[in-house]
């Protein structure tokens, strides 16, 4: 499913139109990214489906796989998400 399909079931699960569904979508979809954004350690729990986690990755050594020379990656932080019990069950 992508987000144009999810948009359309919830659209006739509410029993209203695309436009207003994709507005709660896209809502829901900026308030996980802006709390996530905030850094490490920052995340957002929904109960009975998962945790959105955001989580410091420093840099490290690496080697090119071209020229086998050491090099360091940059340090960034991403996010993860954690299924609940409910989902891992699936």
């Amino acid at each position: 499913m992508n987000k144009k399909e999810l948009i359309a079931k919830l659209a006739d699960h509410m029993d209203t139109n695309q436009s207003v569904a994709g507005d709660a979508v896209n809502g829901v979809f900026d308030l996980i990214v802006g709390e996530l954004k905030k850094g490490d350690g920052h995340e957002v729990n929904l109960p009975g489906f998962g945790k959105f986690v955001a989580k410091h990755r420093p840099s490290r050594e690496m080697r090119n796989p071209q020229t086998g020379k050491p090099m360091m990656s940059k340090a960034k932080t991403s996010a993860q998400f954690k299924p609940s019990a409910g989902l891992k069950d699936l």
